[in-house]
């Protein structure tokens, strides 16, 4: 988010045919999926626009000597380490230096909506796994209703203290490898400066889209069945099936065999006559 919102910056200082489109917008609606999420975000709006654009980070601390590093007694030589790909990630600024830093340049306004995250492992927690599994049905609900408000660009409000301490509940079933000193335990800050840009979604009821589409077939009976005449395919098609019921009767009759089950409950007159219901 720092890197995005720097590129943008050094954007606006060169001429417009100088520029070129950076992937990523600035501004706009976030969708944040988590708590650790919600802190990175909110800490790199923060470096993006407080940060002069020539900032250059502290050097990290030297590495801690190993315990068998300095023993002459040991001739052989430890294997060199494997060569890591280098990333080009900034150290975070502490938040506690944030009031020290210039005032931030014009921006668009940003826009969240939380998604909790709540991924819980051990044993001892089988039991609210279980629950949890079980009521899947309110976390729906309540992953869909402000997804739905980003997605449809619903109201929006300002951002308020309580809107910080969303997720709170996921940092206690974080794993024991996030340190308690980790950038993550950190507590969220917003700047005063910052906080105006900040908006939040509000969900509200979708109004259904009415049927617009024609109804095959007509709602109230308009018509008498009684009152249909045959057509004359019809009628042809029944003298045809009469003259058929006739030939097979005769050859039976002839045979001295009886008709099938079918032929004896079909009557030839009722063809083509109108049935009452």
């Amino acid at each position: 988010m720092r890197k995005n919102i720097f590129e943008h910056r050094e954007q606006r200082d060169l001429p417009v045919d100088k520029r070129h489109i950076i992937r990523e917008g600035e501004g706009g609606d976030i969708i944040v999926v988590g708590r650790n999420t919600f802190k990175e975000i909110i800490r790199g709006v923060h470096e993006g626009y407080l940060l002069p654009l020539d900032y250059d980070p502290p050097a990290p601390p030297p590495p801690e000597p190993t315990k068998g590093e300095g023993d002459k007694g040991d001739e052989t030589t430890p294997p060199p380490p494997l060569a890591t790909p280098e990333v080009d990630i900034l150290p975070a600024t502490p938040t506690s230096e944030y009031p020290s830093l210039p005032d931030p340049p014009e921006s668009p306004s940003f826009i969240f909506t939380y998604v909790p995250s709540l991924h819980i492992l051990g044993i001892r927690h089988t039991p609210r796994r279980i629950y949890r599994f079980l009521t899947r049905r309110y976390l729906a609900d309540e992953i869909c209703a402000p997804v739905v408000a980003a997605l449809l660009e619903q109201s929006e409000r300002e951002w308020s203290e309580e809107d910080a301490r969303h997720g709170e509940g996921e940092e206690r079933f974080w794993p024991k490898t996030v340190k308690p000193d980790a950038e993550w335990r950190d507590e969220m800050r917003v700047d005063v400066r910052i906080r105006p840009r900040f908006r939040w979604r509000t969900f509200s009821p979708v109004i259904p889209v009415p049927e617009m589409r024609e109804q095959s077939a007509p709602t109230s009976r308009l018509f008498n069945v009684e009152e249909l005449k045959p057509t004359e395919e019809e009628i042809v098609r029944d003298e045809r099936i009469r003259e058929e019921i006739e030939m097979a009767r005769k050859a039976a009759k002839e045979k001295g065999s009886l008709l099938s089950p079918a032929f004896n409950y079909l009557r030839v007159n009722d063809i083509s006559q109108p049935r009452n219901n």
